[in-house]
Order: C-alpha cells, then structure tokens, then sequence
C-alpha cells in the first residue's frame, strides 16, 4: 500500500484485497487503466474529497503509473527530542513542520537525515536512532510536479543548546515543544506530519 499525499489530501494506492479504517471518510475506485490515476489525481488537487482509496489488482503497475507523471525527489528528517522530552519543531510556509531536507548526491539518507536538522535548527551532536517511518507527498516546484519520499528517523538532542531558525530555507521559527505544545503544533500542521506522528513506533519514541 503507498499513502500519497496531494494538497494535503491523501490518495492511498492498494490491491483490491487490501484494507484500510472504515471509520475514515474516503472514497473508493478501481483502477482499470491510467485514465483512472489520472481522475483520482485531479480529484485531490481540486479538493473533490479528503481521501481517495485506489484500488486494483497490480500494485506495482499503479505505482509506475502514478510516480511517472512526477520529478522524484528523495528527503530525510527527524523526530527530534532534547533531554526532557521536548520535541523539535520548526516553523514554514505558516505552518508547524519538522526539520527534513534533501539528500544531496552520493550521500545515504541517513547523513542526510542529521545533517538537514543540525542545519535547519543550529544544533549539533545530534543522535540519530532507527527509521521510524516513510511519507510521501507533492508539490509544485517552478511548475515542475514533484513528489517527495521522505525518511523519518529517532533522533536525541541531550544538550542545551540555543536553536537558531536557518532562515534561507524558508524558517522562521524552531521551538522544544513540551507535550502541551506538541499537541498545539501537531493540530497545524501538514496531514502527512500529523499522521507520521499517530505512527506506533513514533508514538513509542515519543513516550506517549
């Protein structure tokens, strides 16, 4: 199953055996032929539903249909928490984010994954754990449609140290959330954000 999300609406690809929250709102089609992706697509970016199920019999072949029509872009980033339990956040495009970036040619999304928070938010010493999870989502980039696959790993900051938004990349904010205020940002933020942070592995790295 691959769980996209487009304009912060999720389209979720699947076989037709799989199966998914029926407590969730979505609706559901089957994908017959690339004329399908294509009406699911302009659904979620026109905002005609909040999430759309995909379903067909070849996974692979709706993947190579959907991510064909994209610039494919690899990034990582971190759920990062300092000695008390707080958890890093930054402020973007007037929304909660956490701190993630671009892998650069020849590097393993790994380093990646450090480097772009230690940038991001002025830190150093960072630790990283294990990967916590995956996201997608896209996006327009000077008219070219990109779609983004994202690596989250654990991460621990241990020291105090004084955070510094890097403001060329668009932040203007980076706070340590307490658990009150994690909650605040997580209730503005991006979808794939709130979602990554419902995860059983992020929610057991989080001591929630």
């Amino acid at each position: 199953m691959y769980r996209i999300f487009i304009n912060d609406k999720a389209l979720i690809i699947e076989t037709s055996e799989g199966s998914f929250d029926t407590a969730e709102s979505v609706e559901i089609e089957t994908y017959s032929c690339s004329s399908c992706m294509t009406r699911a697509i302009n659904k979620l970016e026109n905002g005609l539903c909040e999430r759309l199920v995909l379903q067909g019999e070849d996974l692979n072949l709706m993947w190579q249909d959907f991510s064909s029509r994209y610039e494919f872009i690899e990034a990582a980033g971190g759920v990062v928490l300092n000695s008390q339990g707080d958890v890093l956040w930054i402020k973007r495009n007037d929304k909660w984010d956490l701190p993630k970036g671009k892998v650069e040619e020849g590097e393993l999304v790994e380093e990646t994954a450090v480097r772009e928070v230690e940038e991001e938010c002025a830190l150093h010493g960072v630790a990283r754990g294990e990967l916590l999870g995956v996201t997608y989502h896209t996006y327009k980039m000077k008219g070219v449609k990109v779609l983004k696959k994202t690596y989250w790993y654990a991460m621990i900051c241990a020291d105090e140290q004084n955070l510094k938004p890097q403001i060329e990349e668009g932040i203007i904010e980076v706070i340590w959330a307490d658990k009150e205020k994690h909650v605040e940002c997580a209730l503005d933020t991006y979808t794939s954000i709130a979602e990554l942070l419902k995860r059983e592995k992020v929610l057991h790295h989080l001591g929630f």
